[in-house]
């Protein structure tokens, strides 16, 4: 009888600690597996990727399950299965990496400026908006990086194929029957 854990609603540090210790609690066990139901709109892509590299390093049976949300980053966890099943109504997306800018009001105010068409902006909150930007390009390349590699090493599209499908620009939604397809899930229940 495999143990039962679900990430549902907004993926967040909690998630890594109910997994972890899920891992934990079966790892002195080879015999025991683990399944986790995932319903999610996504949340932390860090987050996801830390519970993913968690589960990819445990070293019993694992199998994801989904029969709704599986979006954003909770498909990179729902990657990490052995066994990967996806319900009648499971809806997958993925779509282009996205930073959402929270506080630093400073320089959201200095760059509303500068995008109003007044451009009297100072030398330094130019370097601020450049370094801010700059930060968060940085930032962006990282989470897409590793994205691309999870989705290299455990589903069938190619990371050309995967980066195509970002620079749509819009979410893109699987089927269940597309996600067999293109390997997201293993497995249609």
């Amino acid at each position: 009888m495999p143990r039962i854990e679900s990430i549902i609603g907004s993926i967040n540090d909690h998630h890594i600690q109910i997994i972890k210790n899920a891992v934990d609690a079966l790892s002195a066990d080879l015999t025991l597996s683990l399944e986790i139901n995932i319903d999610s709109d996504g949340g932390d892509p860090d987050a996801a990727r830390d519970i993913f590299y968690l589960l990819e390093n445990y070293r019993n049976r694992v199998t994801t399950i989904t029969n709704g949300k599986c979006m954003s980053s909770a498909v990179l966890i729902f990657l990490a299965g052995d066994t990967r099943i996806a319900g009648p109504r499971a809806d997958f997306m993925i779509h282009p990496t996205s930073w959402t800018l929270w506080g630093m009001y400073k320089f959201l105010k200095s760059y509303s400026k500068y995008n109003s068409g007044d451009l009297t902006l100072t030398i330094s909150e130019v370097y601020t908006i450049q370094g801010q930007l700059n930060t968060a390009v940085k930032r962006l390349t990282e989470i897409e990086d590793y994205t691309d590699a999870i989705f290299e090493s455990r589903a069938k599209l190619t990371k050309e194929q995967f980066t195509d499908r970002r620079l749509v620009n819009t979410d893109q939604h699987f089927t269940p029957e597309e996600s067999l397809k293109f390997g997201i899930s293993t497995k249609l229940n």
